[in-house]
Parts: C-alpha cells; structure tokens; sequence
C-alpha cells in the first residue's frame, strides 16, 4: 500500500475505490477512514489489510465484510 503524501490524496483514493459503495456498519464516518489510511497506508499489504486493519481498529469483524 502507498504511502499516501496528503490526506487529500488519500480521499482521493477512497473516492475512486470500490470501498466507498461498501455497505459499511452503522456510524461510519469516511473522514475516520481516510484519516487512518492517510497515516497507515504504508503499514498495510494491500487495500483489504488496510481496511480489515479499519474495521478492526473500530470493533468491527472484517470477516462480515469479506475480507
């Protein structure tokens, strides 16, 4: 996963991926996202891991997502 040099490019990423049509938990908020891939993106192999990382992180279970 790239490190993302702005938090903007980091939107940007999440605008254009599949992950924004997601049926995500209730509460979501995509600025809560974003802002962990913009300061964890590089920490994680690939976009899954990235999320499931998410997901884990707000007591979620990445298995019920898929991944």
């Amino acid at each position: 996963m790239p490190l993302f040099d702005s938090y903007e490019a980091a939107g940007d990423w999440y605008a254009a991926s599949d992950y924004k049509d997601m049926a995500w938990y209730d509460g979501f908020e995509e600025e809560q996202l974003i802002e962990f891939a913009y300061r964890h993106g590089s920490d994680h192999d690939g976009e899954d891991d990235l999320i499931a990382a998410f997901l884990r992180e707000q007591g979620e279970d990445p298995a019920e997502y898929g991944l």
